[in-house]
């Protein structure tokens, strides 16, 4: 599918004789190219930027050049160069005082202190970039809306996060932005299907919660499907799996987790992964598998895990070893898993009331 938005950055460019208008439409282009996955024309749009006009570019052109690059960075998982591109992108508009593309920058860092947990910087830039972003800016409210809703979905508060998600999907849609639609999508499923398998591991299963996660998820493989994105290709089959084996059913979880490539999943994921795949062969009766793959699991939490995942991941395996017979060893594991998941629940709180602050200064923004 060829979207609106990409109609109208080509008609622009074909049309203009401004050169700063027609390097922010073909830097937006190439970022909309990155968010859909399609990485090689990506590179081409940003090629043919930076073969126009060389080393003479003006602060606003190699502004919106590096926001574009940094955005390419990110869709190839390169998250420190995702990091490091868009925080010169930033610097050099701040120094030219070029809001335009200052809020669009501020909003992608965000995105990148929300994925690395600094919260409080996170918080800073959505201030900086709702502050900054004129009504029109679709780009980056979109992109901070989008941010912020994820944000109180971690804390716990999807009520709070859907009038969020409700004006990225305003602001995406009013340009015809089907890749911040996908995103949507997808964070929401994510979102719901991790709070459904820590709650089954904790011994709650959420049965409304897990039919909307697998709705979710449906709908996202869909329209991935329809507008031709690959960007959560190797993302949405993790988010199947987690509620595969939160339903128990570990034949279906056993066959995704094994024909998975672990390139595409965030290290701080992996030891959820491991300690699926351990229950699920386990089982499947393949018990040699399952030894071979619960020291993986306890490996991977050195991997920047965060509390949940830690949580997850302990009680995961305490529920394989009592089977197995390993009675003491499963309830030291479980005694970390209730402490990991008392940390978890002490940073929602404290997270929800730092994004309670920020809204409240954001109601006439």
């Amino acid at each position: 599918m060829h979207s609106r938005l990409l109609r109208d950055l080509e008609a622009v460019i074909d049309t203009t004789e401004d050169p700063i208008l027609w390097a922010r439409c073909m830097c937006r282009r190439a970022s909309h190219f990155a968010r859909q996955g399609q990485t090689d024309e990506a590179k081409d749009t940003i090629a043919a930027v930076r073969s126009r006009f060389a080393d003479a570019l003006a602060p606003e052109i190699a502004t919106w050049l590096m926001l574009a690059e940094g955005i390419l960075w990110f869709s190839l998982g390169q998250f420190a160069k995702f990091d490091d591109r868009i925080r010169r992108a930033r610097g050099i508009a701040i120094a030219s005082s070029y809001n335009a593309a200052r809020a669009a920058c501020a909003s992608w860092l965000a995105l990148s202190a929300f994925n690395d947990r600094r919260y409080e910087e996170m918080i800073s830039l959505l201030r900086e970039a709702f502050e900054l972003a004129s009504v029109h800016d679709h780009q980056a409210r979109a992109r901070a809306s989008l941010v912020l809703a994820d944000a109180f979905h971690l804390a716990g508060r999807f009520d709070l996060a859907r009038p969020w998600y409700e004006r990225t999907r305003q602001h995406a849609t009013s340009e015809g932005d089907e890749s911040t639609l996908s995103a949507m999508l997808h964070n929401v499923a994510a979102f719901r299907a991790s709070n459904v398998k820590l709650a089954d591991a904790l011994g709650t299963y959420l049965t409304e919660e897990a039919r909307r996660a697998a709705l979710e998820a449906t709908s996202a493989a869909a329209y991935d499907h329809a507008i031709g994105t690959k960007s959560f290709d190797q993302l949405l089959p993790h988010v199947v799996e987690q509620l595969f084996v939160a339903e128990g059913k570990y034949k279906e979880a056993f066959d995704q987790l094994a024909r998975m490539d672990l390139t595409g999943l965030p290290a701080r994921g992996h030891a959820t992964h491991f300690a699926d795949y351990a229950l699920c062969a386990w089982k499947m009766g393949e018990r040699e598998l399952a030894e071979k793959l619960i020291p993986k699991a306890l490996a991977a939490l050195d991997l920047l895990v965060d509390s949940d995942d830690a949580a997850y991941t302990y009680c995961r395996l305490a529920s394989l070893l009592t089977e197995a017979g390993q009675v003491d060893r499963a309830a030291e594991l479980k005694s970390k898993a209730i402490k990991e998941a008392g940390r978890y629940r002490e940073f929602q709180a404290k997270l929800e009331a730092s994004l309670a602050e920020l809204t409240a200064e954001l109601l006439n923004c």
